[in-house]
């Protein structure tokens, strides 16, 4: 099963790359398969799909995503203020840059939370 993982993971990041590179009309959707491909192996990194479930997990899990939660929003404020100031004149770029985000946040906090604990 953690070999199917690693090659769904790899199969998520090499179409996404594909269709951003290749076909310019999915560009947007290839960027969110390489985001979603990479959160999946972090968090796959993070909690190994072999190790029961337990207490200890749910604590990192919750702790992580209050983390993540409080940087989006941060995160999100300092997006609208780049927009607002005219450094980021593309607001389909800001949405990216929003997504990616959201996207890459709680695995990230998942990581470091797991480490610490």
């Amino acid at each position: 099963m953690k070999r199917l993982n690693i090659l769904l993971d790899l199969a998520l990041i090499g179409m996404g790359i594909y269709m951003t590179m290749e076909i310019p009309e999915m560009k947007m959707l290839g960027i969110v398969l390489i985001l979603a491909g990479i959160a999946s192996r972090i968090t796959a990194v993070s909690f190994s799909p072999d190790e029961p479930y337990d207490e200890r997990q749910n604590e990192v899990k919750i702790r992580s995503g209050h983390i993540a939660y409080l940087i989006s929003i941060g995160y999100l404020y300092l997006i609208l203020v780049l927009v607002n100031l005219s450094v980021i004149q593309d607001i389909q770029f800001a949405l990216l840059l929003a997504l990616g985000g959201q996207i890459l946040f709680f695995p990230i906090a998942l990581w470091f939370v797991n480490r610490r604990i």
